[in-house]
């Protein structure tokens, strides 16, 4: 399987991401964030199995 290649706007917008993250000092504004990104990644991959499920019926 090839790895998935991401757009100039997707790279754009993941730095800009980053730098954000970096510029972070406050520990409980990092800790929310990394939360909130964690369950945004659990909600990724559930709406990916559900389109699978879907496709394959």
């Amino acid at each position: 399987m090839e790895p998935i290649t991401l757009t100039l706007g997707q790279k754009f917008e993941l730095e800009k991401r980053s730098r954000d993250i970096s510029a972070i000092t406050d520990v409980q504004q990092l800790q929310n964030l990394t939360k909130d990104l964690l369950l945004a990644w659990q909600q990724e991959i559930a709406r990916s199995r559900a389109a699978v499920a879907e496709v394959l019926g």
